[in-house]
C-alpha cells in the first residue's frame, strides 16, 4: 500500500491516474462506516437493529491517522480540478471519486473534531461549485440537494413526508432573532443560488426541474431577509439574473412546458426584480417575452400567445397603475412593439389583441387618460388591420379597415376623442399641459399616432379606386373626420414639431415611408371630404421641397401623386386632377434633380453611367407626364407658358448637372401640338426661343438642345398642316444658325443643323436639290476645316462628316443619275469610316446605318460592286459596336439581300431560321416561315419584306423543279407584298401608251404603261427600320426586290402562256429602270422580252428587244462588275439571238441561206466560249475546295469507300467515258442495251446521202460545224460534276461558301443545258442528226456527270437511267423534261434513217442515242410528260409526240410496242392527244380556280398555303400525276370520267413533226402536214393520223380575178384587216381560207360598200362568190383531208359485226389489215403501194363498210344515238380558226366547241355541283332559263337596223333585262353574268370594250353567252401562245356556253340568225315541262339543247356560209328549262 505522501505527491502531479484506486485503497478502514450508510440507506426502519449487529471500529483513532492525509487532500483536489487548462476529463472523474470519498470518511470523523456542524457541509459546497465548473450540472444539483438536506438536519427540521400534506421544505426555514444564523443563511442561499444556475445552464425539458427552482426561491426568502445588505444584493443579483435566463427559455421552449408554468415562473421572476433596484429590467424580460412569443407565432396557437401575452401585460399594468412615472414609458413601449407585431403577424392576432387593449385603456382611463388615449390609438390601428386580416389583404380589397371604422361609429367617436384629448394635451411644440403627468414624455404619442396612421393611410391609397368611387362609402366620407384629424396632426407635428435630429431620425430606416405615405393619404382625403384641402396641398409641397426628403420617397410620392392623378382623370375630377399631375411632376422633377447631383458627385469617384441612363429615363417620364398636364388643361390659357418654363427651368438645372440629359422631348411635342390648336387665320406662329431666352437659368447648350427637339417635333406632326410645319421648321433652323450656334465652339452644331436644313430642303422636292446639296457641302467645308486644325476629328465631328458625305452623295446620284460623280463623296465617308480610331455614335448607329445601307442597295441595283468590300467593312464595324457576331452580321446582310446585286444568285444560310430557303429545306418549312411572319395584325414592313423574300425563292424553287402554278401563285404574293412596300418608298404616275409594230405588212399595236414621274419619298427625312433584329428597308432594295418580282411573275406567266399579262408587266418593269438608269434590269427585262417577241412570232419585235439588251450590255460593261453576271447575260443574249435566227428561219418557206446559218453558228459558239471562261473553272473549283473542307466531307467518304473497285478510277478517265467526244456503241454497250430491251433487236445504218444533201442544199458544212464547237463543247463538259451528289452534299452542309456555289453550278447548268440543246436543235433540224446526238450524249453527261460516276465504261446504260429517274427536289427538271424530248424525237428521227434491206449483220449505229427501243423511247418520254406537267409549251411537244408514236406502233414494226402496252394503243394515243390540246388554258383555268379560292378566304395572308397546300383540285383538271407509276391508274381514271357525249380532238402536226412523220411513212414530198383526230368516250378510243396531202387553194378564173381584185387591191382603206393569227399552217395548207375571209372583212367594210353603192349587183355578186367558195373549202376538208374518216367526227368506228358484209370483195391481205385497224381502233393514212394497188382503193374499202354500218342498223336507238348525240370539238389552236361545224357530215349536228378537255371537265364541274346528280358517275349538263337573261342592245347607238329589229321583241318579254342604247358600267355588266342564266348582246365586237376580258375571268361563275358581234368568237393566235378572245374569257369564267361568231358579219344575216336562235330557245322553253317519255328529265339525250337549234338558224341566212358559218357554239351541252318564278 503507498504512503500518504506517495499519495498527495501522484496527486499533484501533471496528469494523475489511477488515483481513486490509491485512495480507496489508503482509505479502506472507513468501509464499514460506508456499509453500514448503505444499509441504513436500504432499511431506514430498521436501522437501530443494524447497529447492533455491525461492529464498528472507533472513530477518534481513524480521526488521529486519517485527520491530516484528509485535509491535504481536501485542499489539492479542488484546485487540481480549478486548473487552466483543465486535465483530461478521464483523470478529472477519478479525482471527483476521490474528492467524494474524502468528503465521506470527513463526514465519519466529524463529531470527533472540533468547529461548527455545518464546516464539512461547506466543503461540500466547494465540491458542488467544482462539479457546475466541469459542466455536470445533474450531479452538482444532486449533491447541492444532499447539502440542503444536511442543512436542514443541522437547522433541526425533520424532512418526512406525511400523508396528506404537502412536500417538506427543500430550504431550511431561519429566524431573524437569531444571530448565529445569518452564516447559516448565507450557506443556505449559495446553495440555492447555485441551484438556480445549474437549472439555468441545463436547460432541461423536465417540467419537475422548474417547479423545484420556484420552490427554491419560494422557500429561500426568510434566508434573504436575515442577511445584510451586502450579501443581499450579491445573492439576489445572481438569482434575478438566472430567472431571467429560465423564464426567456421556457418561453422559448413553450410546446414542451405548460402555461401554468410560465405564467408562474414569469411571475416570480417580475417579483424577484421588483425586489431589486432593477426596476427596468421588467419591461427588458417582458419584451423578450413578447418577442419570443411572436417569433413562434406561426407554430403557437393563438390561445397560449393571447394568455402569456396578457399575463404579462396584466402585471405591467398593474405595477404601471402604481408608479406610472417609472413603468409607464417602458409599458408603452412594449404596447408599441407588440401592436407592431400583431400588425405583422400571419395568424389572425390584432383583433383580440385589439380588444385586449381597449380593456387595459378603460383601466387606465380614470387615473391616466393619456395612457388611456394612446392604448385606444394602438387598439384601433388594430381593429383596422384586424378588417385587413379577415377580409384579405391579397384580394385588393384593404378599404375593409376604412369600412370598419364608418360602421363602428363607437370605435370612431373613441379615436376622435383620444385624438382631440392628445392634441390638447400637447402644444404646438409638443410639451405638456397637464402637471399630473409631467414626467412622461411626448414620444409615445408620437408612436402611437404613427402607428394608427400608417397602415390606414397606406390602406385608403391601396384602395385608391375604391376611395374615389361613387359606392356606397362614398356618403360616409364626412364621418372619418376623426382619422383626417389625425392624419393631420402627424403631418403637423413632423412638419412643425419635431426637432431636426427626431426628424432625421424619423426619416432614417424605414421610418422614411411613414410621411409620405400619410401625407398622400391626407391630401385623398381631403380632396373626398372637400376639407382642409390647401392645408393639405400645403404639406405635399413641404415635403416634396424639403432638404431632408430622401430620394426613395420623393419617388414613392411621385408615383403615389400620378396614381392619384390618373385615377382622377378617370372620374372626370379634372381641376383636381390637375393639381395632383402638377405636383407629381414637381416631385419627379425635384427628383431628378436630386439623382444629379448624386451622379455628379458619384461620377469624380467611378464612370459607371448606369444611372445617368436611368435619370435619361426619368427625365422623359418626367417630360411625359408634364405634356400629360398640358393635355388637362383644356383652356390652353397663360398657365401653359408657365408650366412649361418651370419645367424646362427644372430640367436645364438637371441638365447643368449632367449635361448628357436628353432633352424633354414629350414636353416639346405637347407644346408643337398646342401651337398647331392655336393655329387660326392669322397663322399663329409663336416659337419656344422667345419664351425660354429671358430666364438666365437657361443655357444656350440647353436652348440649343431644346431648340432642336422643337425642330422635329415639327417634322413628326407635318401632316397636319405642312405649310406651317415647313414655316416653322425653317425658323427653328434659321435660329440655331443665327443665335444659338455661332461660336466656333459650336460649329459641330451647326453643322448638324446645316445638316438637317439640307433633309428638309429635299423634302420640299427635287427643285431644291441645288440649295440642300449646298448646305452640305458648307457643312463638309467646315468640318474639313475642323478636322485640320484639331489634326484629329472627334467623335461627333467625324460622323457629321461622313453623314454630310454620305447624304450628298445620294443627292448628286439623285439630281444626276447618270453620273458617277457622287462616288467621290462615298470615297471620302469611307476613307473617315474605316479609321481605327473611328466609333460611330450611339444615337447616331440607326441614322448611319440606315444610309450605308442605302448606298449599298443603290450600288447593288446599278451593279457597282467596286466599293462594296469597302462598304461591308463599315457596316461590319457597325454591328461590332453592338457585339453583334460576324456570323449573324452577315445572316442579317444576306437576309436583306446585301450581299449580292441585283439579279444575282442569292441563297439563305443556315442562320437566317426560320428565313432559311437552303436547298436541303422542304418546301412546307419555307411556306410556314413565311405565313409566321405576315400572320400578326398589323403586318410591318420588314416582315413583309422578309415573307416577300421567302416566298420569291420558294417561287424560285417551284419554277426550278416545274411547278409552276404553285410558283405563279407564290411569285405573285411576293409580288403584291413588295407592290405595297414601293408604294410606301415611292411616288410614281404612269400613262398609257400605244406603239405600232409593222410585222409582215401588218400593223399590230403593242399598249403599254409608261412611267412619267418615279421619285423617292423623303429617302432621307423618313428614317429606316434600324432594329439590327429585323430588316432595314431602303428604297433601292424594296425597288430591287420589286422588279426581280416583276421579272419572275413575268417569267411564269409567260411560261404558262399568258403572255398579255407576262407582256404588261415586263414592259412596266423595263419603264421603271429605263427611268431610274438600272442597266441591270433594262438587260433583263429587254432579254425576256426578246423571247416573248420571239415566240410571238414577231420576229422585228423581238430582234429589236435583243438588240436593246446587247447594246445595254456593252454599254454598261466597264460599270457592271459581276462578271459571272455579265457572262451569264452574254450567253442567254447570244443564245436568244441564236434560237431567234433559227426560229424566224424555220418558219420561212424558203431555206436559211449559209449566211444566216454562220450568223447563228457563230452565236451559238460565242455562247460556248462565255461558258468556258476561266470564271466559270474557278467557281466550281473553289466549290470542290469547300465541299472537301466540309464536315460533310467525312460522309461522302464514306460512301465512296463502299464503292467497288472499278467504280474508283481516276477522274479524268471517267469523265472521258461520261464526256467524252468519241461515243460509238461497243459490243458489250450494244448486248447490254438488247438484254435490257432498249434497243431493238436489228438496227439500221445511218443514211449518208441525206445528210449531204442537206449541206448541199444550205451550203453549210456539217464537219466545220462538228470541228468548230465540240471542241467547246468537251472543254464545257469536263468542268462538270455529278450534280445529284453536290445536290446531297450541299443540302447536308450549312455552309455559305457552298451554297453559294451550288446556286452558282445550278445557274451555268441551265445555261449549258439551254444552250446545248439550242445547238442540238439547230443541228437536228438542218439533217445533222448524228451531230445532234452527239451534243444531245453531250448534254446527258452535263446534266448528270460526276467525277465519281457509279457507272462504269458502259455509259449509256447508266445515264439513260439515271435521265429518268425520279429525284427529290430536282432544280432541273424543266431543263431534264426538255432534254428528254429532244433524245426521244432525235432517237426517233433516227429511225427515218435507218434501211431495212441491210442485212442485219452489216447494220451499224451512228451512235448510242440510234439504237434505244420504242419502249424505252416511251418510257423517257413519259418521264418527260410528268416532269413538264405545268409547262404547256413543252408538255404539248412530248403528249404530241407521244401521241404520234402509239398511233405509229400500229401500223411500223420499229415502232412496236411491249407486250403490256399492246390493245391499249388507241387509249394511249388519245390520252396524250388531248393532253396535247389547250395545255396553256388548262394551266390558267387551275391558276384561275387557285385565285378565286384565295379572294374567297377570310383572310389572304393566313389562306394563302391553305389554299395551295388544301386544295383539291378535280383529277380531270390536272394533266398529269405526280409520278410514272401513278400514271396508267391517272389514264384509266380520266376515260371514266368524261361525259357520255363523244369528244373529238382534231390538231394538225406540222413543221418539223411533220417532216419526221413524212420520212417515217415515205411520204410524197407534198405532204406538209397530218391531221390527228381522235374520239374519245368512256369506252371506246380512236385514232386515226390522215396526210393533208392536198393544198386548198382558191380556184381563180378570169371573171373571178376581176371580182376578187376588186378586194384585194383596196389598200387604201381606212382599216386594214387583221388577221386574228399572224401565221399558221393554215396558209401554207388552205391559203383559201385566208382569203375568204379577207374578201369577206373588206367587202362588208363601209368604204367598198360606199364604193360600189350605185352597183350592188357587183356587191352581192362578190359576196356569193365568197359563199361558195367557202362552201367548196368545207366540202374539200371533208373529202380530202378527212375522206372516209369524217365519220369519226360522228363517233363511228368499223366494227367487227360488219365485216361480214365486204368480205366477199376482199382480199386476204386486204382483210388482214381491215381486221387489224378494226382490233387496233387507230389508222395511220398514206400506206405504202406494195400494201394496197392505191390507197383510194382501202378509202374505198372503208366507206362501204361505213355504209354498211348504217344501212344495216335495224336498231332505232342507235341510229338515234349516232345522229342525235351532241359531239364536242377539242381543236388545236392550228385549226381552231376554221368552221369545222359547217362541214356537210356536222351541219345538221348538235356541235360544241372547247379548247380542251380540262375546259370541258371545269365546266360541268363548275355548273353542275348544286344539282342533282343521278347514280351514274356521268357529269350533268347545265340547264339555263333563256328569260332569265340580260341584253346589251347597240350600246354604240350606231346600229339603227338591228336596234329596230330587237328592241320590241326584247320589250315584249317584259320579264327580261337590259339596256338599248346605252353604255353600262363594268360592275352592271359584271354583275349580270353573275346573276342571270343568259347574256345577249347585239354590237360591234365581242362586247370586251365595256367589260374587258379580264373582269369577265374575275367571275366565279358566268352566264351563257350570245355574242353575235363581228368576230366575237375569233381567237387570236400570239404564236406558240394560247390565244386570246372573248369565249376563252367566259370560258374561264365559267359560262356554260357561248355563242359566238368566227368573222366579220353583216347586220342583217346575223340578225337573221339571233331571231331564229333566240325564238326557237322560247319555244323549247315553253315545252321544257314536259316530260320525255323515254328519258329522264336530266339526262335526256331527245330534247334540243342550245346548239341543237344552230343548224335553222345558219339557214335562216342569206349567205349560208360567209355568214352562217360564221356563229359557232362554245361550251357543252346545255339544256333549257323554265325556273319556277318565270312565268312567260
Amino acid at each position: 500500500m503507498e504512503s500518504d505522501a506517495s499519495i498527495l505527491s501522484k496527486l499533484q502531479s501533471p496528469s494523475p491516474s489511477d488515483i481513486h484506486r490509491l485512495f480507496t485503497a489508503y482509505l479502506h478502514p472507513f468501509t464499514p462506516f460506508f456499509a453500514l450508510s448503505a444499509a441504513i440507506a436500504k432499511k431506514p426502519a430498521k436501522s437501530s437493529k443494524c447497529k447492533s449487529k455491525i461492529e464498528l471500529p472507533a472513530i477518534r483513532p481513524l480521526a488521529k491517522q486519517f485527520i491530516s492525509f484528509i485535509h491535504k487532500a481536501l485542499s489539492l483536489i479542488p484546485k487540481r480540478l480549478c486548473e487552466s487548462p483543465q486535465i483530461p476529463k478521464n483523470s478529472a472523474m477519478e479525482l471527483f471519486d476521490s474528492y467524494l470519498l474524502c468528503l465521506n470518511c470527513l463526514e465519519i470523523i466529524a463529531p470527533e473534531l472540533s468547529g461548527k456542524p455545518h464546516s464539512v457541509q461547506v466543503q461540500r459546497i466547494r465540491y458542488v461549485h467544482c462539479l457546475e465548473n466541469w459542466c455536470l450540472f445533474e450531479e452538482a444539483e444532486a449533491e447541492g440537494l444532499v447539502v440542503l438536506e444536511r442543512l436542514n438536519a443541522i437547522a433541526g427540521v425533520e424532512l418526512k413526508r406525511k400523508p396528506g400534506k404537502l412536500k417538506a421544505r427543500l430550504v431550511p426555514e431561519l429566524k431573524k432573532e437569531e444571530e448565529a444564523d445569518r452564516e447559516l443563511a448565507a450557506i443556505v442561499l449559495e446553495v440555492v443560488v447555485t441551484l438556480v444556475k445549474c437549472a439555468s445552464k441545463r436547460r432541461s425539458k423536465i417540467e419537475a426541474d422548474y417547479w423545484r427552482v420556484i420552490s427554491l426561491v419560494n422557500e429561500s426568502e426568510s434566508c434573504f431577509k436575515i442577511l445584510d445588505a451586502k450579501d443581499y444584493e450579491k445573492f439576489h443579483h445572481f438569482l434575478e439574473t438566472n430567472l431571467h435566463i429560465i423564464t426567456v427559455f421556457l418561453v422559448a421552449e413553450i410546446k414542451s412546458f405548460s402555461v401554468d408554468l410560465i405564467r408562474e415562473f414569469s411571475t416570480v421572476t417580475f417579483k424577484e426584480y421588483k425586489k431589486s433596484c432593477a426596476h427596468d429590467q421588467i419591461y427588458k424580460v417582458a419584451l423578450k417575452i413578447c418577442h419570443s412569443l411572436f417569433s413562434q407565432r406561426d407554430e403557437l396557437s393563438v390561445d397560449i400567445i393571447l394568455e402569456v401575452f396578457k399575463h404579462v401585460l396584466d402585471f405591467m399594468a398593474a405595477e404601471c397603475k402604481d408608479g406610472a412615472e417609472k413603468i409607464a414609458p417602458g409599458f408603452l413601449e412594449l404596447v408599441c412593439y407588440c401592436a407592431n407585431k400583431c400588425q405583422s403577424a400571419t395568424v389572425v392576432l390584432c383583433d383580440p389583441v385589439a380588444q385586449y387593449l381597449y380593456r387595459l385603456a378603460r383601466f387606465f382611463h380614470q387615473d391616466f387618460l393619456f395612457i388611456s388615449s394612446i392604448l385606444t390609438l394602438y387598439a384601433s390601428g388594430l381593429l383596422g388591420s384586424s378588417s385587413n386580416q379577415l377580409k384579405g389583404e391579397d384580394s385588393g380589397k384593404g378599404v375593409a379597415s376604412i369600412q370598419f371604422f364608418l360602421h363602428n361609429t363607437e370605435r370612431l367617436q373613441q379615436v376622435a376623442l383620444s385624438i382631440n384629448w392628445l392634441t390638447d394635451h400637447f402644444d404646438t411644440a409638443g410639451k405638456e399641459k397637464s402637471s399630473r403627468e409631467q414626467a412622461i414624455s411626448h414620444l409615445p404619442y408620437w408612436e402611437a399616432l404613427k402607428f394608427f396612421c400608417l397602415k390606414l393611410a397606406e390602406s385608403i391609397l391601396l384602395n385608391r379606386k375604391e376611395i374615389f368611387s361613387e359606392a356606397e362609402i362614398a356618403y360616409c366620407w364626412e364621418s372619418l373626420s376623426g382619422i383626417h384629424d389625425a392624419f393631420r396632426q402627424y403631418c403637423h407635428i413632423f412638419l412643425y414639431c419635431l426637432s431636426d435630429t427626431e426628424r432625421e431620425k424619423e426619416t432614417s430606416g424605414d421610418n422614411h415611408k411613414v410621411i409620405s405615405v400619410v401625407v398622400v393619404a391626407t391630401l385623398m382625403l381631403s380632396f373626398e371630404t372637400n376639407q382642409n384641402i390647401k392645408e393639405s396641398t400645403l404639406s405635399v409641397k413641404h415635403v416634396i421641397s424639403a432638404q431632408w426628403i430622401p430620394n426613395k420617397r420623393l419617388k414613392y410620392l411621385y408615383v403615389s401623386l400620378n396614381n392619384i392623378a390618373v385615377m382622377l382623370k378617370s372620374k372626370n375630377r379634372l381641376k383636381e386632377a390637375f393639381k395632383v399631375l402638377k405636383m407629381c411632376c414637381k416631385t419627379l422633377w425635384n427628383y431628378i434633380v436630386d439623382l444629379c447631383k448624386i451622379e455628379m458627385t458619384k461620377s469624380q469617384e467611378s464612370e459607371d453611367d448606369m444611372s445617368e441612363k436611368s435619370i435619361a429615363d426619368l427625365v422623359m417620364e418626367a417630360s411625359d407626364k408634364v405634356a400629360f398636364l398640358l393635355q388637362l388643361n383644356q383652356e390652353c390659357d397663360f398657365k401653359v407658358n408657365g408650366i412649361i418654363r418651370e419645367s424646362i427651368i427644372c430640367w436645364s438645372n438637371a441638365e447643368n448637372f449632367i449635361a448628357t440629359l436628353p432633352a424633354p422631348v414629350s414636353l416639346i411635342k405637347e407644346w408643337v401640338k398646342i401651337q398647331y390648336k392655336l393655329l387660326d387665320d392669322n397663322e399663329h406662329e409663336v416659337m419656344l426661343y422667345p419664351l425660354l431666352s429671358s430666364s438666365k437659368e437657361i443655357s444656350k447648350r440647353a436652348l440649343g438642345k431644346l431648340l432642336e427637339e422643337e425642330l422635329f417635333a415639327y417634322n413628326e406632326k407635318s401632316y397636319l398642316n405642312p405649310r406651317y410645319s415647313l414655316r416653322m421648321k425653317m425658323k427653328v433652323i434659321n435660329v440655331l444658325l443665327e443665335e444659338i450656334y455661332v461660336t466656333e465652339e459650336s460649329i459641330v452644331e451647326k453643322c448638324r443643323v446645316l445638316i438637317q436644313k439640307a433633309k428638309l430642303l429635299r423634302a420640299l422636292g427635287l427643285e431644291q436639290l441645288d440649295k440642300g446639296i449646298l448646305c452640305l457641302s458648307d457643312a463638309v467645308s467646315a468640318l474639313k476645316l475642323t478636322y485640320v486644325s484639331r489634326r484629329c476629328c472627334s467623335s461627333q465631328a467625324d460622323n457629321l462628316l461622313i453623314h454630310a458625305y454620305l447624304l450628298r452623295a445620294l443627292y448628286t446620284q439623285e439630281a444626276a443619275p447618270q453620273s458617277i460623280g457622287f462616288l467621290d463623296d462615298i470615297h471620302g465617308a469611307l476613307n473617315l469610316c474605316l479609321l481605327p480610331d473611328h466609333c460611330h455614335e450611339n444615337e447616331q448607329y440607326e441614322d448611319m446605318l440606315y444610309l450605308w445601307y442605302q448606298l449599298i442597295d443603290l450600288l447593288s441595283i446599278k451593279g457597282y460592286l467596286e466599293i462594296h468590300p469597302r462598304l461591308y467593312d463599315v457596316v461590319i464595324k457597325l454591328f461590332n459596336k453592338k457585339n453583334i457576331q460576324f456570323a449573324k452580321t452577315l445572316a442579317e446582310l444576306w437576309k436583306n439581300k446585301r450581299l449580292s446585286h441585283a439579279l444575282c444568285t442569292s441563297p439563305c444560310m443556315e442562320e437566317l431560321k426560320p428565313l432559311v430557303v437552303g436547298f436541303h429545306h422542304i418546301n412546307y418549312e419555307i411556306k410556314q416561315a413565311a405565313s409566321d411572319l405576315i400572320s400578326s395584325v398589323p403586318i410591318t414592313s420588314c416582315s413583309s419584306f422578309l415573307s416577300s423574300n421567302l416566298y420569291y425563292d420558294l417561287s424560285a424553287r417551284l419554277i426550278s423543279s416545274g411547278q409552276m402554278i404553285e410558283a405563279l401563285a407564290y411569285a405573285k404574293e411576293a409580288h403584291r407584298l413588295r407592290s405595297k412596300l414601293l408604294q410606301q418608298k415611292f411616288e410614281y404616275s404612269v400613262e398609257k401608251v400605244v406603239e405600232t409594230f409593222d410585222v409582215k405588212g401588218e400593223l399590230i399595236d403593242k399598249i403599254h404603261y409608261s412611267v412619267q414621274t418615279f421619285k423617292v419619298i423623303d429617302f432621307v427625312v423618313t428614317k429606316g427600320s434600324c432594329d439590327y433584329e429585323g430588316s432595314v428597308l431602303t428604297p433601292w432594295n424594296v425597288l430591287s426586290c420589286y422588279l426581280e418580282s416583276i421579272l419572275q411573275v413575268g417569267f411564269v406567266q409567260e411560261t404558262l402562256g399568258n403572255v398579255s399579262e407576262a407582256e404588261m408587266l415586263l414592259q412596266w418593269g423595263r419603264n421603271v429602270a429605263q427611268f431610274q438608269n438600272l442597266p441591270l434590269f433594262e438587260i433583263s427585262f429587254s432579254c425576256l422580252l426578246g423571247k416573248l417577241y420571239r415566240k410571238q412570232k414577231l420576229w422585228s419585235i423581238s430582234e429589236k428587244e435583243l438588240s436593246s439588251a446587247k447594246k445595254g450590255l456593252a454599254d454598261n460593261l466597264n460599270n457592271i462588275s459581276c462578271k459571272k453576271c455579265l457572262c451569264m447575260w452574254e450567253i442567254s443574249i447570244n443564245q436568244q439571238i441564236g434560237d431567234l435566227i433559227l426560229s424566224s428561219s424555220c418558219i420561212s418557206e424558203e431555206p436559211p441561206s449559209p449566211k444566216t446559218l454562220s450568223s447563228a453558228k457563230s452565236l451559238y459558239k460565242l455562247a460556248l466560249d462565255k461558258l468556258n471562261l476561266s470564271d466559270w473553272g474557278t467557281l466550281y473549283s473553289t466549290s470542290e475546295e469547300s465541299l472537301a473542307n466540309d464536315k460533310c466531307e467525312s460522309k461522302v467518304e464514306a460512301r465512296r469507300s463502299r464503292r467497288t473497285k472499278k467504280e474508283t478510277k481516276p477522274a479524268s478517265q471517267k469523265q472521258d467515258i461520261v464526256c467524252g467526244y468519241s461515243r460509238r456503241i461497243t459490243r458489250s454497250v450494244h448486248r447490254s442495251l438488247v438484254e435490257t430491251h432498249e434497243i431493238e433487236p436489228a438496227g439500221k445504218e445511218t443514211g449518208p446521202s441525206s445528210g449531204s444533201a442537206n449541206e448541199h442544199l444550205m451550203g453549210f458544212d456539217s464537219k466545220s460545224f462538228s470541228a468548230d464547237l465540240q471542241s467547246e463543247i468537251r472543254s464545257l463538259c469536263s468542268k462538270m460534276k455529278c450534280w445529284q451528289c453536290l445536290h446531297v452534299e450541299a443540302g447536308e452542309c450549312c455552309n455559305l461558301s457552298i451554297f453559294i456555289s451550288m446556286n452558282w453550278e445550278l445557274v451555268h447548268r441551265k445555261l449549258s443545258l439551254r444552250l446545248l440543246m439550242s445547238i442540238g436543235k439547230f443541228s437536228g433540224i438542218f439533217g445533222h442528226v448524228h451531230e445532234a446526238h452527239e451534243i444531245l450524249l453531250q448534254s446527258l453527261s452535263v446534266l448528270f456527270s460526276r467525277n465519281c460516276s457509279k457507272h462504269s465504261s458502259d455509259s449509256l446504260p447508266f445515264l439513260i437511267e439515271s435521265v429518268g429517274k425520279y429525284y427529290p427536289g430536282d432544280a432541273l427538271a424543266v431543263e431534264r423534261a426538255t432534254l428528254l424530248y429532244f433524245i426521244c424525237w432525235f432517237t426517233v428521227k433516227s429511225n427515218c434513217y435507218q434501211a431495212n434491206s441491210i442485212p442485219s449483220s452489216n447494220r451499224k449505229f451512228c451512235c448510242e442515242l440510234s439504237s434505244i427501243g420504242t419502249v424505252r423511247v416511251l418510257s423517257l418520254l413519259k418521264v418527260s410528260f410528268i416532269l413538264c406537267r405545268d409547262v404547256p409549251l413543252l408538255l404539248q411537244k412530248v403528249s404530241r409526240l407521244l401521241a404520234v408514236i402509239y398511233v405509229l406502233s400500229t401500223s411500223l414494226e420499229q415502232f412496236s410496242l411491249s407486250s403490256n402496252e399492246q390493245g391499249s394503243e388507241s387509249q394511249w394515243a388519245s390520252f396524250f392527244h388531248q393532253a396535247s390540246l389547250g395545255t396553256q388554258l388548262n394551266q390558267q383555268l387551275l391558276s384561275g380556280i387557285m385565285q378565286k379560292k384565295q379572294n374567297q378566304s377570310a383572310g389572304v395572308y393566313e389562306d394563302l398555303d391553305s389554299v395551295l397546300d388544301i386544295l383539291d383540285l378535280p383529277h380531270s383538271l390536272r394533266s398529269a400525276p405526280e409520278s410514272c407509276e401513278d400514271l396508267e391508274e391517272f389514264v384509266l381514271d380520266f376515260f371514266k370520267g368524261l361525259p357520255s357525249t363523244p369528244v373529238i380532238c382534231i390538231s394538225l402536226v406540222a413543221g418539223a413533226d411533220a417532216s419526221l412523220l413524212k420520212d417515217l411513212l415515205h411520204c410524197p414530198p407534198k405532204v406538209q402536214a397530218w391531221i390527228l383526230l381522235s374520239h374519245l368516250s368512256s369506252d371506246n378510243q380512236h385514232v386515226v393520223l390522215l396526210p393533208v396531202h392536198e393544198i386548198l387553194k382558191e380556184e381563180a378564173s378570169d371573171e373571178e380575178s376581176d371580182s376578187s381584185s376588186i378586194i384585194f387591191n383596196c389598200k387604201d382603206f381606212v382599216t386594214q384587216w387583221q388577221c386574228p393569227w399572224i401565221s399558221s399552217v393554215i396558209d401554207d395548207i388552205a391559203p383559201v381560207f385566208r382569203h375568204v375571209l379577207e374578201g369577206n372583212y373588206y367587202s362588208s367594210s363601209e368604204y367598198f360598200l360606199e364604193s360600189i353603192r350605185e352597183n350592188t349587183s357587183l356587191w352581192w355578186t362578190q359576196r356569193n362568190r365568197l359563199n361558195e367558195c367557202l362552201c367548196k373549202f368545207l366540202q374539200d376538208v371533208e373529202d380530202m383531208w378527212l375522206g372516209t374518216w369524217k365519220y369519226l367526227l360522228l363517233g363511228m368506228w368499223p366494227s367487227c359485226n360488219h365485216l361480214d358484209s365486204i368480205k366477199k370483195s376482199l382480199s386476204q391481205d386486204e382483210m388482214d389489215l381491215l381486221q387489224l385497224v378494226v382490233t387496233k381502233k387507230c389508222y395511220v393514212g398514206l400506206r405504202s403501194k406494195e400494201t394496197f394497188s392505191s390507197s383510194s382503193q382501202f378509202e374505198n374499202m372503208m366507206e362501204l363498210l361505213f355504209n354498211s354500218m348504217l344501212e344495216m342498223s335495224d336498231d332505232v336507238n342507235q341510229a338515234e344515238c349516232i345522229s342525235g348525240k351532241p359531239i364536242i370539238l377539242v381543236l388545236d389552236i392550228e385549226v381552231q380558226m376554221l368552221p369545222w361545224e359547217c362541214l356537210p357530215i356536222l351541219r345538221n349536228q348538235e356541235v360544241y366547241r372547247m379548247p380542251s378537255i380540262g375546259s370541258i371537265f371545269a365546266t360541268l364541274d363548275r355548273h353542275c355541283e348544286n344539282q342533282k346528280r343521278l347514280e351514274s358517275s356521268d357529269p350533268v349538263f347545265p340547264l339555263i332559263d333563256p328569260l332569265d337573261s340580260y341584253y346589251l342592245l347597240n350600246p354604240d347607238g350606231d346600229l339603227s337596223r338591228t336596234q329596230v329589229e330587237f328592241e320590241s321583241w326584247f320589250k315584249n318579254q317584259d320579264i327580261i333585262e337590259g339596256r338599248i342604247g346605252t353604255v353600262p358600267t363594268v360592275e352592271e355588266l359584271s354583275l349580270a353574268l353573275k346573276d342571270h342564266d343568259l347574256f345577249i348582246y347585239f354590237g360591234h365586237g365581242s362586247g370586251t370594250q365595256y367589260i374587258p376580258g379580264h373582269e369577265i375571268q374575275k367571275l366565279d361563275g358566268c352566264a351563257a353567252t350570245l355574242l353575235l358581234g363581228c368576230s366575237s368568237g375569233s381567237l387570236y393566235l400570239r404564236g406558240s401562245y394560247m390565244p386570246h378572245g372573248a369565249p376563252l374569257s367566259y370560258i374561264l369564267a365559267g359560262s356554260p356556253v357561248i355563242v359566238a361568231n368566227l368573222w366579220e358579219v353583216t347586220d342583217k344575216d346575223i340578225d337573221r340568225f339571233g331571231k331564229a336562235m333566240l325564238n326557237a330557245w322560247l319555244r323549247e322553253r315553253s315545252t321544257a315541262s314536259s316530260e320525255c317519255p323515254r328519258c329522264m328529265p336530266t339526262k335526256c339525250i331527245h330534247r334540243p339543247r342550245i346548239a341543237s337549234f344552230m343548224a335553222q338558224a345558219r339557214d335562216a341566212c342569206n349567205l349560208g356560209f360567209l355568214i352562217g358559218a360564221s356563229p359557232v357554239c362554245y361550251g357543252v351541252p346545255t339544256g333549257i328549262i323554265k325556273r319556277k318564278g318565270k312565268n312567260r
